[in-house]
């Protein structure tokens, strides 16, 4: 990818810090065959960008990551995306102008999702799916720049990502453009209930080898 300036690097930044409670077990940590759902989420991001790191809440229990991946603390847990999103930028600013945002339950992200979301950010500062007047903060890229304003709304208690894309330069991505490569948008959907999860595992054939933490 590239813009005027020249070429962009891109980071990851998967945000887990979230409290599962309508799984009632935490989503980081469900088993999907061979892997934990942050570890797929992990493996897959990193095909596409680099360095990858985790935004996690203080105390939580993570699974095994690679060496690579480093893990920060969100500073004000439960209070939503935007100030994980922060938390990332601030420790990602030094290595890359941006940095891809991913959620740690939508396993069935795809690698060619998100190179279409990041060819759109050239010359924006920031590029982002949008459904309809629904918008996916967590299939996101973020320019590192925006760190100081971002830190700004929150001074202000400004918390929602809607505010910052309607403050910057914005490329959107819209979802029927996205079904050029994922038809299904797959890559969106969240897993939340244990019903999604049994679901999920029968959808992707992964239930024969997986053994669920739970029952039904």
């Amino acid at each position: 990818m590239s813009n005027t300036n020249g070429q962009i690097k891109v980071g990851g930044m998967i945000l887990c810090g979230g409290e599962s409670m309508r799984m009632n077990y935490p989503k980081a940590l469900l088993p999907l065959g061979s892997e934990l759902m942050l570890q797929r989420i992990i493996r897959i991001v990193s095909e596409v960008v680099s360095p990858v790191i985790v935004v996690a809440s203080p105390g939580q229990t993570l699974p095994e990551i690679p060496y690579s991946v480093r893990v920060v603390y969100d500073v004000k847990p439960g209070a939503g995306p935007l100030p994980a999103i922060a938390q990332g930028l601030r420790e990602l600013e030094f290595d890359c102008q941006a940095a891809f945002v991913s959620a740690c339950d939508t396993p069935l992200i795809q690698r060619e999702m998100i190179r279409a979301i990041l060819s759109r950010l050239p010359d924006h500062d920031l590029a982002i799916v949008r459904e309809g007047k629904r918008y996916h903060p967590m299939a996101a890229v973020y320019r590192t720049s925006l760190l100081e304003l971002i830190e700004e709304m929150l001074a202000e208690n400004v918390q929602r990502p809607i505010d910052l894309v309607e403050r910057v330069h914005s490329a959107f991505l819209e979802a029927e453009e996205l079904k050029n490569v994922d038809p299904e948008l797959l890559g969106l959907r969240n897993i939340n209930t244990r019903e999604q999860y049994f679901e999920l595992l029968r959808e992707t054939g992964l239930a024969a080898t997986t053994t669920v933490p739970f029952v039904r």
